[in-house]
């Protein structure tokens, strides 16, 4: 009675205790039923499986049907089961090898007699992973074999990622990849803060190193509620364990500068030999208590150089975009950067040949797996990194009401100097604990603690403190110079700690796990937007003049201080129950509910100018007070239907809720905005400066000396020109409804067919608003007769009033078909074509509020923008692996291993170069004539008639082969399907091995990976391209708008400066970086 309460006492003060948010995915599990010949139950039978390495013991025994089922068992193998039963004989099978998150179904017969069988009794799911009874919805697993056998030329988790049938990059089913999550050892390893699409933290670098992660699983549908927080995938990983045999690997990883591809066709990649990385890294495994106690260990360094991929300028004046050379002209940087020298001592950096950006970093992993007693066993984790890399200036963001430019800063139209350019530092410090118990033979529990600290990016500058400075020229970018406009004290300090415990019970036919949660994620973001302020130019020579700026803008600390950056505490607690039945042998039932409920636990200040004002249809924001909260409610059921109780053919499925989380930054926007910590970002343009406002370098002078326009306090006054935003009382955390079915079917050669539908609604989808712009007050006339605006704010003092918000409107639709060869004979592999449909409101391209909404697209109104095509989904996608390993002469091995990856280069919008409807973006989509005469256009003098201009575009339109099918009709965001693009991969392994009289085998490991080897074989393959009328953001731009005529009709011309440049813009230009050429790796490693 003792022990039983003791036990009872342990469970209650584990979920006492507990709280997590991620889906912590760390073990694997075992299941089956145990029977006599004729299929009766053996209840009472035990099972023992053990954990051959290291000696490690999970214990089970059938119930009164048979079945048994062992949880949270380590990963990987190979585990030995035997199978015992007084006055039976007994089972024993080994070999068994645990994928990540799945359960290993083992049936076992025994006979009634006293002898020890030699064989067993194994279900077609033993010997094939796939065909599985806990499969439900889509999901992929890699194996620690593929981890250490496919190509990976930057020894990333996404490189394995990527073999997901459904995914598009770090975009999973048609989705955002900031709405996936990542987890670690159970630990959360997300970009919580959203501020690039990267999976992880870290940037440039991965988190941990590729050496010591074990096996990773990626789920899409799975209908187990202790999985949440994604709309996209849930990503999860496990590191590897120490065992009772010391292994240790020494390794390195060389690319010199000769193993990188400069041939793009018949051009060369200026610099592309300037490329090289060395990484250096050893792995230490072994027992510190010989079947109770051990440690794995790991670290590497690495370092990298790669070129700039900046533009060089011109001599004359042309850009070239095939060689990536800029229209500025080098005598005008030269003038530019002479001047800033002798007016101002300021020193911008280079212009031309710039230096390539430096990386360096390292990592650290430290676990310890505890056998603490039979039934208990604990294992604990710590990772550091840190890592500095160097990226090129912002692209088009600016300060609001600054009217966004289409073009780059680095492009063909213009030159950023190289202080501008910004470097980053990254930081990480993460824990985990976890402690797996079993309280007798029905109850286990799952208990685990983490907390991950994340400096990611610390932002950083070459520069001295100078303003951040937009020369234009005939209306666009010309070059750029100063302090990058976001870098100035931007720092993100993101900490996260998660609590989570799982308690299972087996009931006979039912398993029942209930679980509670709690997740604290906490945010301190430094975002100072143009901290040194900016100024626009709409000339060198205005500049140099002493001209008034065409545009102003800052954010600024009250006072003269700097500003600190707004702190923000977010707490998820969540409860979970969930049924797992065996209806019968053929058929297996899971479902359960989540209850998710947000908490916001930092109080904000009220800003007085702000709830002052009202907004479009009266209005008001509340930057006091964050949204109201509310719990969510997730159902779901899955089940998985063993056809022909044989396992040769599996139908399953499921249907459910899955609540996501929001990248933070888009929630700290509002605190950073609300001028109560700092000011918000000001944008002015030049027409509301005041007359004697000229260039500063000192920013802050420059502010004190305007005190009506920049107050110095919060006051019921708002500053000029401010850019507000606020999330709405009634905002949800992203929600999806997504649905699965499947079929697999075994084939002969230990092969599977496997046919998947996949099927996602957005029940809360996120969208941006801008209240303070006004109803449209003008249409034009003639075929294209949408609404227009002719002044774009209610308030006129306030640059924009972002209201983030939801959506219903959106949906993502699969289908896949996927033949897998599991590792059989030395031979693995996989293909798979998925077809994809997706449609989404916004991709909300952009981490600040106002960003975000001006850079998407729609014809009439963004603020209520029109259901379209996603920019995170191709159309059609092929991938596939083959994998082959032969041993020979006793002491050597070779494998070969080759990925493709075969799809669309994404997607194309057309939109007009500048802003035609008036809200102040550039950002409408283009109407296709219905026939060459439809439009109107005006000449250019001297270059081009509008009779010509006519001519050329409906040329244009026919050529096309999406606008040819709108003729009369407006064009849709992203349904422009770039041209197909074929990408190999491949890797060769070659193993010497000998055991030199020894129970110990030594290798020597030689390895060579290739990306993109199509480039290798021949120039013309492989490469990028991307229309030439085309921003960085596939934003194709034929047309520019001049205005009304007297008719009220719009009018246009061609986006060029005569007919032969258009032709030249016309055409799909090859990306003549070396993203398009091929890339190989060097390795070596030494494992004893």
């Amino acid at each position: 009675m003792k022990q039983l309460i003791k036990q009872f006492a342990l469970i209650v003060m584990s979920l006492l205790v507990t709280s997590g948010l991620f889906a912590q995915v760390t073990t694997s599990s075992m299941s089956g039923r145990i029977t006599e010949p004729d299929g009766t139950a053996i209840a009472g039978a035990t099972v023992v499986a053990v954990h051959a390495p290291s000696g490690t013991k999970y214990y089970s025994v059938a119930d009164n049907a048979g079945n048994y089922r062992i949880q949270n068992m380590r990963v990987g193998g190979p585990y030995e089961v035997e199978v015992v039963f007084l006055g039976y004989g007994t089972v024993k099978t080994g070999g068994i090898s645990l994928r990540l998150g799945e359960n290993f179904v083992y049936d076992a017969q025994l006979k009634e007699e006293a002898m020890s069988l030699s064989e067993v009794v194994i279900s077609a799911g033993l010997v094939n992973p796939i065909l599985n009874s806990n499969r439900t919805g889509a999901s992929m697993n890699i194996s620690s074999r593929d981890i250490s056998s496919l190509p990976s030329i930057s020894r990333s988790l996404t490189d394995f990622t990527r073999m997901t049938p459904q995914s598009n990059g770090n975009s999973f089913a048609g989705r955002d990849g900031r709405f996936n999550t990542v987890t670690i050892d159970g630990a959360a390893f997300n970009n919580n803060f959203g501020l690039s699409s990267s999976a992880m933290p870290g940037g440039s670098s991965q988190p941990i190193s590729l050496d010591a992660i074990e096996q990773v699983s990626v789920n899409l549908a799975p209908y187990d509620v202790r999985l949440s927080q994604f709309t996209g995938a849930s990503i999860n990983a496990v590191t590897k364990s120490g065992d009772n045999k010391l292994k240790v690997t020494a390794y390195t990883y060389l690319r010199p500068k000769s193993f990188t591809g400069e041939k793009v066709g018949e051009s060369i990649v200026n610099n592309a030999r300037l490329r090289s990385s060395s990484t250096y890294g050893i792995t230490v495994g072994g027992p510190i208590i010989k079947d109770k106690l051990f440690l794995f260990a790991s670290y590497e360094y690495e370092k990298e150089t790669s070129p700039s991929n900046a533009w060089e300028p011109s001599t004359n004046g042309v850009a070239d975009l095939t060689n990536r050379i800029s229209r500025t002209t080098v005598a005008d940087l030269e003038r530019a950067k002479n001047h800033l020298l002798s007016a101002f001592n300021y020193d911008p950096g280079e212009y031309q040949n710039f230096s390539s950006f430096p990386s360096e970093n390292y990592k650290i992993l430290a676990r310890l797996d505890w056998n603490i007693a039979r039934n208990h066993k604990f294992a604990f984790r710590y990772n550091r990194l840190r890592n500095t890399s160097t990226s090129l200036t912002n692209a088009t963001s600016g300060p609001p009401s600054v009217p966004r430019n289409n073009n780059s800063r680095v492009g063909e139209y213009s030159i950023s100097f190289s202080n501008a350019f910004y470097g980053n530092e990254n930081a990480i410090d993460a824990f985990a604990g976890e402690l797996n118990s079993t309280f007798g033979n029905r109850v286990a529990n799952k208990f685990l603690v983490s907390y991950t600290k994340t400096m990611d990016p610390r932002r950083t500058s070459n520069s001295a403190v100078f303003p951040f400075v937009d020369i234009y020229k005939d209306g666009n970018p010309y070059m750029s110079f100063g302090y990058e406009l976001f870098t100035y004290r931007n720092q993100v300090l993101n900490n996260t700690f998660s609590v989570v415990n799982n308690l299972s019970i087996n009931l006979d036919k039912h398993t029942l796990t209930a679980g509670i949660a709690y997740d604290n994620i906490f945010v301190n973001n430094s975002y100072i937007r143009e901290g040194t302020s900016y100024y626009r130019y709409a000339s060198l020579d205005d500049f140099i003049n002493n001209a008034k700026p065409t545009g102003f803008g800052v954010t600024y600390g009250y006072n003269g201080a700097d500003p600190k950056g707004v702190e923000m505490s977010f707490g998820l607690g969540s409860l979970y129950v969930q049924d797992e039945w065996i209806v019968n042998k053929q058929f297996k039932l899971t479902y359960g509910v989540r209850a998710e409920y947000p908490m916001y636990h930092n109080s904000l200040m009220d800003n007085p100018a702000i709830s002052a004002l009202k907004f479009k249809d009266g209005f008001k924001f509340d930057v006091s007070t964050w949204p109201n909260t509310k719990l969510q409610i997730n159902p779901r059921v899955g089940f998985n239907w063993d056809v022909k109780g044989d396992r040769s053919l599996q139908v399953r499925g499921g249907t459910g809720l899955f609540t996501g989380v929001l990248p933070f930054v888009w929630f700290t926007n509002q605190p950073t905005s609300s001028g109560t910590v700092q000011s918000p970002e000001i944008g002015i343009t030049g027409a509301n400066l005041p007359a004697d406002f000229r260039f500063n370098p000192d920013f802050r002078a420059q502010v004190a000396k305007y005190p009506g326009l920049f107050p110095q306090a919060v006051s019921t006054t708002l500053a000029s020109g401010a850019a507000l935003a606020q999330v709405a009382k009634d905002f949800k955390m992203p929600r999806i409804w997504r649905s699965n079915l499947a079929a697999d079917i075994e084939l002969p050669g230990n092969m599977i067919l496997t046919l998947e539908a996949l099927f996602s609604k957005d029940v809360n989808a996120v969208v941006q608003k801008n209240m303070n712009l006004p109803g449209q007050n003008k249409v034009f006339f003639g075929p294209d007769n949408r609404p227009y605006w002719s002044g774009n704010k209610v308030n006129s003092g306030v640059g924009s009033a972002m209201l983030l918000t939801n959506s219903s409107q959106g949906y993502q639709s699969l289908l896949t078909a996927q033949l897998t060869k599991n590792f059989s004979n030395g031979l693995s592999g996989m293909v798979a074509y998925t077809y994809n449909v997706s449609k989404d409101v916004s991709s909300n391209p952009g981490s600040s509020a106002a960003s975000a909404w001006t850079s998407n697209l729609d014809v009439y109104d963004l603020n209520n923008p029109q259901l379209s095509h996603s920019n995170f989904a191709v159309p059609h996608r092929v991938v596939g692996t083959i994998s082959y390993r032969v041993e020979y002469i006793k002491h050597l091995a070779t494998t070969f291993s080759i990925y493709y990856n075969g799809a669309a280069m994404g997607r194309s919008s057309y939109a007009y170069s500048n802003d035609m409807t008036g809200d102040g973006s550039a950002s409408d989509l283009i109407y296709v004539p219905k026939d060459a005469n439809e439009l109107t256009f005006v000449d250019v003098a001297g270059k081009m008639t509008a009779a010509e201009q006519a001519a050329k575009f409906w040329q244009f339109v026919e050529g096309d082969s999406y606008l040819s099918t709108r003729k009369g009709q407006y064009a849709e965001r992203f349904a422009r399907v770039n041209p197909w693009r074929n990408r190999w991969d491949a890797k060769i392994l070659q193993d010497i091995f000998a055991n030199f009289g020894s129970n110990r085998r030594y290798t020597l490991q030689f390895s060579l990976d290739i990306v993109n080897a199509g480039n290798l074989l021949n120039k013309d393959w492989g490469h990028f391209t991307r229309s030439g009328l085309a921003n960085q953001y596939d934003v194709i731009m034929p047309l520019t708008y001049k205005g009304v005529n007297s008719s009220g009709v719009p009018t246009f011309t061609l986006n060029a400066t005569d007919i032969a440049t258009f032709d030249t813009k016309n055409q799909q230009v090859k990306s003549v970086t070396t993203g398009s050429t091929w890339g190989m790796l060097f390795g070596v490693r030494f494992i004893f």
